[in-house]
């Protein structure tokens, strides 16, 4: 079974995302801000991290650039949600860029991208 770590810090939304991922089979975590994904990621390495690009204390792209930083954990890939646009000058770090306000399907078929025998990788 694939893990999933869920990064993101509106309860509701997080809720429904690992909800919507649970049914379809995936084992799935929550965490609630940047420092405590960090946290998690270093006890156990997820097969995919799905993270919120605003988030308190440690930001989305903050943490993307700490998950580089670690041998053990730069290549899980991330699935990156924004509200915003990003600066063109930002290093891309991430798989899949899903726009918020997306569809359940659209996420599904971002998480069936980055998966192995998925669509290629760093479509957006």
């Amino acid at each position: 079974m694939r893990t999933i770590l869920v990064i993101e810090d509106e309860f509701d939304v997080q809720q429904v995302l690992a909800d919507v991922l649970r049914d379809e089979g995936y084992e799935v975590s929550v965490c609630g801000n940047g420092r405590e994904a960090l946290a998690c990621l270093r006890k156990q390495r997820p097969d995919l991290v799905i993270m919120d690009m605003m988030m308190p204390i440690l930001s989305g792209l903050q943490v993307l650039e700490e998950l580089e930083k670690s041998p053990d954990l730069k290549d899980v890939p991330v699935i990156l949600m924004s509200e915003t646009a990003l600066p063109a000058s930002e290093p891309r770090r991430w798989r899949v860029l899903l726009r918020k306000p997306f569809r359940l399907e659209q996420l599904l078929e971002a998480v069936a991208r980055v998966s192995p025998g998925g669509a290629s990788a760093g479509s957006r």
